[in-house]
């Protein structure tokens, strides 16, 4: 079978078959306009009449009842007889026009018909009917509410007049599909069929039996591993996203099929994110953008949403109003992802889309725990920031930034809930391990104290902020999840806690436990370090691995007194110990280091445990 690039190089080809039929319509449109040929060369027409046509351009519209508008720009070679100058002459002139076809595109082109003819306009962009050159329909993210609606409206209407789980099975039904679980790739969590194809598919999930079949169009294969190794919500937001597929996308693979005779499905898998792609991106990639797109909205629908989680809100409150917001939001954020059976993260990013920022301080999973619910005022953040700054970026930040630096120094600021905030008695309070933590009241305020970072959150060093904001499979937050932040001192919420300098002037110096634990603490460098460890419940071995220095050296530090000491590595373990300012300067002073922190040296060692720890997560540290 002959193979083509794009339809156009087919019309081409084919045009031998459609020849005498567009000839011929373009023959009536030049009789008609005989006299538009007259100019100051000829200026009395006797004869027109084409003698050669070829394709130029062709654009597709939808139509109704599953019809394509095609849409054939045809430049037209014409022989022109008439009066000149110098007398009776045959001239050639050249003018191009549209021939418009309907045809249905299903395993051929099929049912083509010839419309009409007219002279050449540029064609009129409807963003609705309108489809590319691989025949995917356009979508605009200021539009994708519409289209999950219009979803909804066409499959399963009664989602859009009360809340409930979309039964993702019945949306399978509805549309004719056929779904089976099936042995997929690592990565591929579905495939979507067009044509014919033999597949192995499970017969029994949990004895792994598989049995070969042939597909028929919209036939979906979905991986197991959804279920087992995600949660419920994760495999309806697969489902649905094969469906959208079939939905919207069967042309493009007509086409495929039409040009070039085996493309027969598509897999979705686990890739990077489309963040901005390119007008000129692949077919694949804008379908997977619109997949990823409509599914959690198709899901979760925008006024069932918002009902839900708003009843939510107010019955948690009413039954204890006493709790901190933070924690009531989490709670009906929960609430929301377990009546549409999808997975946590997906209702807090479907909540943040429609204009909840606040419940970013839900389910916050940050250096691998979860951290306590948060609230702020609403508008504090912007739509790439965040209060949230894990523990490497943190000391990265912290002594990289001057300013932020000499008030870490000072103990004006500390780092606390994986948060930099101010510290003062209001704000920070120690817990059980004597480690700072926001006190209940700066929980439901933190904008009143803690800084703001600009942020990237990221499935991985790879996954863009889309990946996780778009991602098909809807993960809940995990240990593979970093958020990347850069501070901003230009930001006016960072610009107005640095100026509060009343405020800061009230900083925690010390308290009755750090007065208590400082009169304990035995002589020397060995004997505080062994007794801060017990209090910390840290041995050697622990002490090793978050402050990558060997456990002999630990242990010459402990056992011996007059052990030579670096700077850098009691710098390391203070802060793999994360002690508060006053317990590093008295341990740092016992070491023979009276001055204050030195920030290159101590940005050096911190740089050094950061390069540390990307080599041991990677799996190359000697």
């Amino acid at each position: 079978m002959k193979k083509y690039n794009n339809f156009k190089e087919y019309m081409e080809y084919m045009e031998d078959m459609y020849y005498d039929e567009i000839f011929n319509k373009i023959k009536g449109l030049v009789y008609a306009q005989k006299d538009s040929f007259e100019n100051d060369t000829v200026y009395s027409v006797s004869y027109v009449e084409p003698y050669d046509i070829h394709v130029s351009g062709i654009t597709f519209k939808e139509q109704e009842n599953g019809f394509l508008e095609i849409r054939v720009s045809v430049d037209a070679d014409i022989s022109v007889k008439g009066k000149t100058r110098y007398g009776y002459e045959e001239l050639s002139d050249d003018r191009i026009y549209n021939v418009f076809f309907a045809a249905k595109l299903e395993n051929g082109l099929q049912q083509v018909k010839i419309t009409k003819a007219e002279e050449y306009n540029q064609a009129k962009f409807e963003k609705d009917k309108s489809l590319s050159q691989n025949l995917v329909p356009y979508m605009y993210e200021e539009d994708v509410e519409r289209h999950a609606e219009d979803f909804l409206k066409r499959h399963y209407p009664k989602a859009l007049l009360q809340p409930m789980a979309i039964p993702a099975d019945e949306i399978v039904k509805s549309m004719g599909m056929e779904m089976y679980y099936a042995p997929l790739e690592e990565g591929i969590f579905g495939k979507t069929y067009f044509a014919s194809e033999k597949v192995k598919v499970f017969t029994n999930i949990i004895e792994e039996k598989i049995v070969e079949i042939v597909t028929k169009p919209g036939t979906m294969l979905i991986n197991p591993n959804v279920y087992f190794m995600y949660n419920i919500g994760t495999a309806n937001n697969t489902i649905i996203h094969e469906c959208v597929h079939w939905d919207r996308h069967r042309r493009p693979f007509e086409l495929q099929k039409l040009l070039t005779g085996d493309c027969n499905h598509i897999s979705c898998e686990i890739v990077e994110a489309y963040d901005g792609i390119p007008q000129d991106a692949s077919a694949l990639k804008w379908m997977e953008w619109q997949a990823n797109q409509l599914a959690p909205r198709i899901l979760m629908p925008t006024e069932m949403t918002k009902k839900v989680y708003h009843d939510a809100l107010r019955d948690i409150y009413t039954a204890n109003s006493r709790r901190q917001f933070g924690e009531i939001m989490e709670e009906a954020v929960g609430h929301l992802a377990n009546f549409f059976q999808v997975a946590l993260l997906a209702a807090k990013i479907r909540l943040m889309e429609l204009g909840y920022d606040i419940v970013q301080g839900t389910y916050v999973y940050c250096d691998g725990k979860y951290l306590p619910p948060f609230s702020f005022k609403k508008g504090t953040l912007e739509k790439n920031q965040t209060f949230i700054i894990d523990e490497k970026n943190a000391w990265y930040v912290l002594f990289m930034d001057p300013e932020l630096r000499e008030l870490y120094c000072d103990g004006k600021i500390v780092y606390a809930n994986s948060m930099v905030c101010l510290n003062t008695p209001k704000y920070i309070e120690l817990n059980e391990s004597d480690m700072p933590i926001l006190t209940a009241y700066e929980l439901d305020y933190v904008d009143e104290c803690c800084f703001i970072f600009d942020r990237k959150i990221s499935a991985s060093d790879t996954y863009s902020d889309t990946f996780y904001r778009r991602c098909f499979l809807c993960r809940d937050v995990s240990s593979e999840t970093f958020i990347e932040a850069n501070y901003n001192p230009n930001h006016k919420e960072n610009q107005g806690k640095i100026t509060r300098k009343e405020e800061l002037s009230k900083v925690v110096e010390s308290s009755e436990k750090i007065a208590e634990i400082m009169d304990e603490l035995p002589g020397g460098f060995g004997k505080t370090l062994k007794y801060h460890m017990k209090r910390l419940d840290v041995n050697e071995e622990e002490l090793s691995d978050r402050s990558h220095i060997s456990i002999q050296t630990i242990s010459k530090y402990i056992n011996n007194g007059s052990a030579e000491k670096k700077y850098a590595n009691v710098l390391a373990i203070v802060k793999a110990l994360c002690m508060h300012p006053i317990f590093m300067e008295d341990l740092l002073a016992k070491a023979g280091f009276e001055k204050k922190y030195d920030p290159v040296t101590f940005l050096l060692s911190s740089l050094y445990g950061i390069i540390q720890m990307i080599l041991l997560m990677s799996g190359n540290r000697k």
